[in-house]
């Protein structure tokens, strides 16, 4: 049987219309996230969080109930979200703003709707537990569809992101939430997509309705009953059948690049003769309901926040589902011989070198178990690497190294690099993709993240991602805004900028038996206290708003270490020198354009001094021997656990999250360094 989900069937609908929905910016989409974690929490079980309790207990009228909730929220679920992402958040004032006031709408829906739930409840005083089994998040869903015409079954699976159910037990309405504008369309053909599954998997439920709801701040419901949505589901039907490629008559199916042969096309399509993308046409969906009619007695309307208006979904190389199925049993397996009863409900997101399983716990299981027994995991299912247990949001995912593990070439991300400005230039340097493909990258322009330290085993991919980083970093400059530094005293990272104009003087490429690399750091000190000499005569106080003030360029300086070990290691009078260098340039040199990138293959304790700790927050781990090395660059373990070959963990103020750093190939290098 042919398994699509949701997000399969909704690529292909955007792909085939031409849906660009934003620029997909890592804190629009953090904050989605976050509006998304939320809603859930407000109709959760945990009385902690719950805002359903809030709402039952409050005795106000609408209004003060509306301002409980939203102090409860504040208090209790966002405030800690924006202090733990505040670095990620700190250049995006305006976007948390909205997301504030969207959560204000959302506390004045969901305060109505409660109060709906509990005058229609048989039961003048409902216990709020009792309400949240009736509006309930995060939703599995599935269901098994075999059309007439259509030579094999397909099961379609998805998370939607709430279903509502009357008191009374007779009326179900799938939600959708969206935070901001995104593709009005595609979106309610989404929500058509979860209202499809469940009327099929409820055998045909009549009274049934979906809602999709966006906050872009302000509330915009539209509500559809099921009795207008018969020729909307033909229309999906249509369009899961092509991309499944089960049509009887099929010769070739336009748009999946499948032939008869039965297997299911890649995700991402195929492209068209004529170097678009062909596929399936997006549904026509029936008219909005009017606005108000958001009663659960007719429509059960009401809705939650899933991701931002502004994502863009990129393609994904990711296998079908069918490959991974047998190791998604065998690690449910593995563990309940170890006593862990796991679920897993939906296929793994593939990220190019490990398979990320979302996971739920059994009654009574705990995650100290789980991390516990990764060693006979490891064994079980014959990994080379155990498995790394992570949390993210309340999630809990098992990671594990894929048995395909797929290169991502540097060409890959460039579309997702900065444009260049031709005063100001770009000081953000990539980092590395994520498992959705979307490429993370940092700011050395912003406070805590203007240094970085990064450390990793030969055979981990460090060299590699110090050059994927410069040939970012050039791509989104010119030499008027950009100059380089690099130290090599390993002869073997840098060698296709020795002639670059991006170099910031004849001698900044350095190698062993020129000048003493301290000398290096001291030109660097001389020209951070010229450029501050500088901004005192415009009046500023950091590179940027100098250059905007002056009108003329001023190029930020990067100076990069493939192994600063070995710099500080050639002598002890040396090793003293560069260390007080480095530990004045790391405090001061922000904010006159100058930064630090310093790589190490030991990030032992000589290597990573206190002076290092406090000034070069912003870590990229990549594969180390051991937890101890892992607990000196991030505080906590899990880079012994990485696969090699660009795999890594990101750390600046929050918890690690895991990338794959693209690879620049050879013959690559001198048009991508060389600009």
């Amino acid at each position: 049987m042919i398994e699509l989900s949701v997000s399969d069937v909704r690529s292909a609908l955007a792909r085939s219309a031409g849906d660009v929905t934003g620029s997909g910016e890592a804190a629009t989409l953090l904050l989605g996230k976050l509006f998304h974690e939320v809603f859930a929490e407000l109709v959760s079980i945990d009385p902690q969080k719950s805002g359903v309790r809030v709402i039952t207990e409050a005795v106000e009228a609408e209004e003060q109930r509306i301002e409980t909730l939203l102090e409860h929220s504040w208090r209790q679920l966002i405030a800690p979200r924006l202090r733990r992402h505040a670095a990620a958040l700190q250049t995006s004032s305006e976007q948390v703003l909205v997301m504030w006031r969207a959560s204000q709408s959302l506390a004045r829906w969901l305060v109505k709707l409660v109060t709906e739930l509990q005058c229609q409840s048989p039961q003048p005083r409902e216990s709020w537990q009792h309400l949240t089994e009736l509006l309930r998040s995060e939703v599995p869903l599935e269901c098994e569809l075999c059309e007439q015409g259509w030579k094999e079954p397909v099961r379609l699976v998805g998370i939607a992101d709430s279903i509502l159910r009357a008191p009374n037990g007779s009326r179900y309405c799938a939600i959708e939430l969206k935070l901001g504008r995104c593709a009005p369309v595609i979106d309610l053909a989404q929500a058509a997509l979860y209202h499809l599954i469940l009327t099929r998997a409820t055998r045909g439920l009549s009274h049934s309705a979906l809602a999709l709801l966006r906050f872009s701040p302000e509330l915009e419901e539209r509500l559809v009953d099921a009795s207008d949505l018969t020729e909307v589901d033909k229309r999906l039907l249509d369009v899961i059948a092509e991309l499944a490629g089960v049509l009887r008559n099929e010769a070739s199916v336009p748009g999946t690049g499948k032939s008869a042969s039965g297997k299911r096309p890649p995700k991402g399509g195929a492209p068209s003769q004529k170097g678009g993308r062909s596929g399936p046409a997006a549904p026509v969906l029936p008219p909005a309901a009017p606005a108000g009619a958001s009663s659960v007695q007719n429509k059960e309307a009401p809705v939650a926040a899933n991701q931002p208006g502004s994502e863009k979904e990129p393609p994904s190389s990711a296998p079908t589902i069918e490959q991974y199925a047998e190791l998604t049993r065998k690690l449910i397996r593995a563990y309940r011989e170890q006593g862990i009863g796991i679920e897993i409900r939906e296929p793994p997101l593939a990220g190019p070198r490990f398979l990320r399983f979302s996971v739920r716990l059994a009654s009574g299981m705990r995650i100290d178990a789980v991390r516990r027994h990764t060693a006979e995991v490891l064994h079980r299912l014959q990994l080379t690497k155990e498995p790394m247990v992570t949390q993210e949001a309340g999630h809990l995912f098992i990671d594990l190294e894929r048995p395909d593990p797929q290169t991502v070439l540097f060409s890959s991300i460039v579309s997702q690099l900065p444009p260049t400005d031709a005063l100001t230039g770009s000081a953000r340097i990539p980092i590395g993709v994520d498992a959705a493909g979307h490429l993370h990258w940092t700011d050395l322009s912003s406070a805590g993240r203007s240094h970085v330290l990064a450390a990793g085993t030969t055979g981990s991919g460090k060299s590699e991602w110090l050059r994927m980083m410069l040939a970012g970093l050039i791509y989104s400059n010119t030499p008027d805004t950009l100059r380089i530094i690099t130290l090599d005293p390993k002869l073997a990272a840098f060698g296709d900028l020795e002639r670059s104009d991006f170099l910031w003087k004849t001698d900044a490429w350095w190698i062993p038996g020129e000048d003493r690399p301290s000398e290096v750091f001291d030109d660097l000190i001389v020209e951070m206290d010229r450029r501050y000499q500088l901004t005192k005569q415009t009046g500023t106080d950091n590179l940027r708003d100098h250059v905007l003030a002056s009108g003329k360029p001023l190029p930020r300086i990067v100076c990069v270490c493939d192994e600063y070990f070995a710099l500080i290691a050639q002598s002890k009078e040396e090793g003293r020198l560069i260390e007080a260098a480095v530990a004045m340039l790391g405090a001061k040199a922000r904010a006159a354009g100058i930064h630090l990138v310093l790589a190490t293959q030991q990030p032992s304790r000589k290597v990573i001094t206190g002076n290092i700790q406090s000034n070069l927050l912003c870590r990229v781990a990549l594969m180390l021997q051991s937890h101890i090395e892992s607990r000196m660059i991030l505080n906590v373990p899990g880079a012994e656990r990485l696969t090699g070959s660009g795999d890594l963990l990101y750390k600046d103020f929050g918890d690690p999250i895991r990338l794959q750093a693209p690879y620049l190939p050879p013959a690559e290098r001198a048009k991508w360094l060389r600009r």
